[in-house]
């Protein structure tokens, strides 16, 4: 029942393409004529040429030597047909099924991707998907056209011997007893494989992410033989599954084997004509093809179920942040941002605890804490990357959870310490969230963020690639087209999460006044390490285990002597 629900849905992927899908089972249905008219034709022409009773004219020998190759002809084409038609249909429908995956996970909120890894989505979108092709291609046009190869074989062998193929489909029950016993040791051995394969993928993002890590500490002979173990577990269910697989082709050949066997039988004591002979031999083997097909057909179909439900369990995932029905446009921001008791979980683990301030349209609050007193839980909340498990969060009175995602986020910039650029040009990266950008708009945006000369001064300029995550810059450079990009965005509300804290002093001078020219004139949240950079902030928060313990100016939380102070002072002892 699992798996007739899993193949309802894998066959909704496949209506879109229900015209070729037609073509594919007619073009299968005439494969299916030429097959079962074979052994038909080899019976007439053995029996025409080799009669010695008459004599064959010049034109009847060219005709009967002509037949059995524009029969296989017909045959061949109609395979080829088929097979292109299922195969064209198996690339879209993977296609779409991972457009579709991929679609569904830009979607899913954060904690999805905090308990998930990347290795094993990647593996889905690729190797799972690829398990699905194979079915869709392959498993189909076998399943829409053996069946009908062999009714056709099945009534080509009763017009030449109705009692002969009678007893010879006594066997056929016997076929299905290897298909049913190897079907579910291929669906378990594909479902552990991919989930090694997610694991092997996993290692390798790992690895090649922090390869600078791995050299360091010289751990080279560690990673390998982590991937040499992860390895042989994959070659285990690999193996398991081709034991299983390609046990069920012989065990057939091996019935067509006997049926060949007991044509000789029956020929001996029936007197057969050797050309009733060889058409029903000919039969027989090409009847046992599509019974062997149609095993093959079941354990694809077993090994892709196992790959599909691994599909269909993260598009099945919901996710924990949408917007609402009936959720109205965020006008822009103009008198105040106000959290009002607002708590957050994480699982069972409370990170935020009636957490209340106001933030006044084009103020600066600075957020300032330990690490792990959820500085950045505050910030997560206002984009709606998380929704408070208490309390709630208004922009000039509007709920966030009663406005559209696309309207609050359009309004918000994000620089964080961590900068993520794309594997693209400088122009492209600085235009992310503006792909309508001119390129004077670009090259404005960098000249105010403090980009502009570096950027001239690489190869290609404007058009230079930065490398994966920006590798080919420095941590200076990143940021600077971080908030180049923001820049081009225009948000009013801007987030800055620790944004130079990860920079030495010289680099932190020139992104701090890329910084200062960002913040002007918008609404700031800003996250500090360094509370030299907070000093001039309208209003400081400071946290302690999620709580607020202290609120006011630096010159006011100095004053009085409490956790700011000691922060303070740790920071700026000699």
């Amino acid at each position: 029942m699992e798996n007739l629900q899993i193949y309802r849905r894998l066959l909704a992927y496949v209506k879109p393409y229900r015209f070729r899908l037609a073509l594919g089972v007619l073009t299968g249905v005439l494969f299916a004529a030429m097959n079962g008219a074979t052994p038909l034709v080899v019976q007439k022409v053995l029996a025409n040429v080799f009669d010695t009773r008459r004599v064959l004219s010049g034109w009847e020998i060219v005709t009967y030597s002509m037949l059995l190759p524009v029969v296989f002809l017909a045959r061949g084409v109609f395979a080829y047909l088929n097979g292109y038609l299922m195969s064209w249909i198996g690339v879209h429908v993977v296609m779409d099924l991972r457009t579709r995956l991929f679609e569904h996970l830009q979607y899913l909120s954060l904690d999805f991707y905090n308990t998930t890894s990347v290795g094993d989505l990647i593996s889905r979108i690729t190797n799972d998907s690829e398990l699905v092709h194979k079915s869709v291609s392959t498993s189909l046009s076998d399943a829409l056209r053996e069946p009908f190869a062999f009714i056709g074989l099945v009534a080509s062998l009763f017009w030449l011997d109705w009692r002969f193929t009678l007893g010879a489909l006594i066997l056929f029950p016997v076929c299905t007893f290897p298909i049913a016993l190897y079907g579910r040791k291929v669906r378990h051995a594909t479902r552990r494989g991919q989930e090694n394969l997610s694991e092997l993928v996993g290692l390798l993002h790992e690895n090649f992410t922090g390869v600078r890590i791995v050299k360091a500490f010289g751990m080279e002979q560690h990673e390998i033989a982590k991937f040499r173990e992860n390895t042989r577990g994959l070659i285990r269910q690999a193996l398991k599954f081709v034991r299983a697989s390609e046990t069920v082709g012989p065990m057939i050949e091996w019935l067509s084997a006997c049926g060949v066997g007991l044509v000789f039988l029956y020929a001996y004591h029936t007197g057969m004509t050797v050309d009733k002979f060889i058409a029903l031999g000919m039969g027989m083997v090409f009847l046992y093809q599509p019974a062997k097909k149609l095993g093959k057909v079941h354990l694809t179909l077993q090994q892709s179920a196992a790959a599909a439900e691994r599909v269909f369990a993260i598009m099945d995932r919901p996710a924990t942040v949408t917007t609402r029905p009936g959720a109205r446009e965020l006008p822009p921001l103009r008198e105040r941002i106000v959290y009002e008791g607002v708590g957050f979980r994480y699982e069972k683990k409370p990170v935020l605890d009636d957490i209340s301030f106001t933030v006044p349209a084009g103020s600066v609050l600075a957020i300032v804490g330990a690490t792990g007193t959820g500085k950045t839980t505050i910030v997560n909340l206002l984009p709606r990357f998380y929704d408070p498990t208490g309390g709630r969060i208004t922009v000039d009175g509007h709920d966030l959870r009663d406005v559209t995602l696309e309207s609050l986020r359009r309004q918000i910039g994000i620089v964080t310490q961590e900068t993520i650029l794309f594997d693209d040009t400088v122009a492209n990266n600085i235009a992310y969230g503006k792909p309508s950008a001119t390129r004077g708009e670009i090259i404005e945006a960098a000249r105010r963020a403090h980009a502009d000369d570096f950027v001239r001064a690489m190869p290609q300029g404007y058009d230079s690639r930065v490398g994966d995550k920006g590798v080919r810059l420095s941590g200076g450079e990143r940021q600077r087209l971080a908030i180049a990009r923001a820049l081009l965005k225009n948000p009013p509300l801007l987030i800055l999460d620790e944004a130079t804290s990860a920079l030495d002093t010289e680099t932190e001078k020139h992104v701090q006044a890329a910084i200062d020219e960002l913040m002007r004139g918008r609404t700031v949240f800003a996250i500090a390490h360094r509370l030299s950079t907070v000093q001039h902030a309208d209003r400081i928060l400071v946290l302690e285990a999620g709580r607020i313990v202290e609120s006011g100016t630096h010159a006011e939380l100095l004053a009085r002597g409490g956790v700011y102070k000691r922060l303070h002072d740790l920071q700026f002892s000699v």
